[in-house]
C-alpha cells in the first residue's frame, strides 16, 4: 500500500519566530497520524536557525534517530537545501562554500536517519532555456558529484520538477519530458524523479495523469499540494483545481514505490495550540487521497 507521509515542517516555527525542533516535530507528527516522515532541510544553508547547521549537528542527528525509534516512525525521503530560481553559483565565495557544505551535510543526514531519497531541484540555463543538451550539461556539471556521493552513502537523488511561471522564460525541469531526459542521462538506479504536483500544476495543468504515466518507473517520490495553476501556493489537496480523483489511481497503475508526502503551507502562522489540530486534518486529507488510489 502507498502510505501517507508529511514533512517535518508541518511543525516548523511558532508565531514569535522561534524554531520547533526536529524531535518535537517528530513527536507531534506521529501524534497527528503520520508514521512516515520527510526530514525537511531546505533552510539548512540560509542561516535561519536550522539546528543541523550548528557545530553539534551530529549529536542532533543522534537525537533525531533516538526520537524516530522512540516514536516508531520512519523516514522515506528528505529535502536538502536548494538554490532559488536560475542561480547556478553565488558570487560570494564564502556563501558558495557554505551552500555546498550544507548540501553534503544534508546527504549525510539522509543516510544516517535511514531515508531512501534526497530531493534535489534541477538548475536552469536562462540564456538557452529550451535547449535540452545545454541544460543537461549544466545539471551534470553541477550535480554529478552529488549523485556520486549519494550513491556511496547508499541513498538516491530524486530530481524535482520545477515551477513554471506564466510570465517567466521556460524553466528546465518543469515538463515530464525534461525530467525523463535528465534521469535517463544518468542511467543509474540511484537517480529518479520527485513529481511535485503543485509545481506540475503551473506547467501542465490537468495533465498530471499523462505526466505520471510518462515518468513510469522513474518516479520515486512525490510532493503533494494544490494550487490554482498560477503560483506555488502549497494549498491542501482539494482546495485548488488539481483533479485528484483522476490523478491518484495512476500511482497504483505505475506501481509507485513511494509515499503520499504532503508539502503544505498551513501551520506556519497558526497559534501553537492549533497546529496539532491542523496537522491531524491534513492526515485525514492524505488518507482520502490514499482511498482514491485504491477506489
Amino acid at each position: 500500500m502507498i502510505d501517507i507521509c508529511t514533512m517535518t515542517t508541518a511543525f516548523n516555527h511558532r508565531r514569535d519566530g522561534s524554531q520547533i525542533s526536529y524531535t518535537e516535530s517528530i513527536r507531534r507528527c506521529k501524534a497527528a497520524g503520520f508514521d512516515i516522515l520527510d526530514l525537511n532541510m531546505c533552510s539548512l544553508d540560509r542561516h535561519e536557525g536550522n539546528e543541523l547547521a550548528e557545530d553539534d549537528w551530529e549529536a542532533r542527528v543522534d537525537a533525531i534517530i533516538e526520537e524516530r525509534d522512540r516514536q516508531g516512525v520512519t523516514f522515506y525521503q528528505t529535502h536538502p537545501p536548494f538554490r532559488a530560481g536560475f542561480i547556478e553559483a553565488y558570487d560570494d565565495a564564502e556563501k558558495e562554500k557554505y551552500y555546498w557544505d550544507m548540501v553534503y551535510r544534508s546527504l549525510d543526514v539522509t543516510a544516517r536517519i535511514g531515508a531512501k531519497w534526497a530531493i534535489i531541484h534541477a538548475i536552469n540555463d536562462a540564456e538557452d532555456p529550451e535547449n535540452i543538451e545545454v541544460q543537461l550539461k549544466k545539471n551534470h556539471r553541477h550535480f554529478d558529484p552529488i549523485v556520486d556521493y549519494a550513491a556511496k552513502l547508499g541513498i538516491g537523488v530524486a530530481f524535482e520538477n520545477m515551477v513554471q511561471s506564466k510570465t517567466a522564460v521556460h524553466r528546465f525541469g518543469s515538463l515530464p519530458e525534461e525530467m525523463i531526459a535528465l534521469v535517463d542521462s544518468y542511467g543509474s538506479d540511484h537517480v529518479g524523479v520527485c513529481w511535485d504536483f503543485g509545481h506540475g500544476n503551473t506547467a501542465i495543468p490537468n495533465r498530471h495523469p499523462e505526466g505520471i504515466r510518462m515518468l513510469g518507473s522513474r518516479l520515486k517520490c512525490v510532493h503533494v499540494d494544490d494550487n490554482l495553476g498560477v503560483i506555488d501556493d502549497h494549498f491542501i489537496p482539494f482546495r485548488g483545481n488539481i483533479r485528484w480523483e483522476e490523478v491518484m489511481p495512476v500511482l497504483k497503475e505505475i506501481d509507485f514505490p513511494g509515499v503520499i508526502d504532503l508539502e503544505l503551507s498551513i501551520t506556519g502562522r497558526l497559534p501553537d495550540d492549533l497546529k496539532d489540530e491542523a496537522v491531524r486534518f491534513t492526515a485525514s486529507i492524505a488518507k482520502k487521497l490514499q482511498e482514491l488510489i485504491y477506489a
